[in-house]
């Protein structure tokens, strides 16, 4: 129990700040470059991509200095991605991989493969990103942080307006996406003053 307590705190050490800073940026850089290839025309440039610049600047800020106190971030974290596969379902039921290219950025359609394997895929690595906030680990906290800036953030913001652009008020995904009004503010603050004040206790 000693043992892994010790190795904890070394893992969270100041003087590991460094290495954790550059791993996250390297890693946020290829998560971009990937974005940047797969987005159907400038979709995830005025989407995805910035949310990826905001939770990398929000981690570096925050989970890279510090872990946060996984009692007070994981339960809410939880409910945020218990709700997003709801949210999937309703996506899926409106054909989101035709009407949001289509419809608000005038790009060509994904498949429905690629709706769904690269949604998966992002559920099972924010469903892994549980594990870091239990574990403690700094580095895989920069996609906890883009889980609650672009999955839940997003959502609510996105959602409203692509039903104003297409003029369909029940544009795929709306109605769960009111829900991360509640959500997404509660995760984004226990994520900061969590590890912030942890980060305070460190100095």
């Amino acid at each position: 129990m000693n043992k892994s307590k010790g190795a904890r705190a070394a893992a969270n050490a100041p003087g590991t700040d460094l290495r954790v800073k550059v791993a996250s940026v390297v890693i946020a850089a290829l998560l971009i470059v990937l974005l940047a290839i797969v987005s159907p025309g400038m979709a995830m440039w005025w989407t995805f991509i910035p949310a990826m610049v905001i939770a990398c600047g929000s981690h570096l800020a925050s989970t890279a200095k510090a872990a946060p106190d996984p009692a007070r971030v994981l339960p809410i974290y939880l409910v945020a991605l218990a709700w997003q596969f709801l949210h999937f379902a309703e996506e899926y039921s409106g054909q989101f991989w035709i009407r949001w290219p289509e419809d608000v950025f005038a790009a060509p359609p994904m498949t429905v493969e690629f709706f769904i394997w690269g949604n998966m895929a992002s559920y099972a690595a924010f469903t892994l990103g549980a594990l870091t906030l239990f574990k403690g680990w700094r580095v895989p906290l920069l996609i906890v942080w883009f889980f609650a800036i672009m999955g839940i953030m997003g959502n609510a913001i996105g959602h409203p307006i692509y039903a104003l652009i297409s003029g369909d008020v029940f544009f795929p995904g709306t109605l769960t996406s009111l829900a991360y009004w509640l959500i997404g503010p509660a995760l984004i603050l226990r994520l900061w003053r969590s590890s912030r004040s942890r980060e305070a206790v460190q100095v």
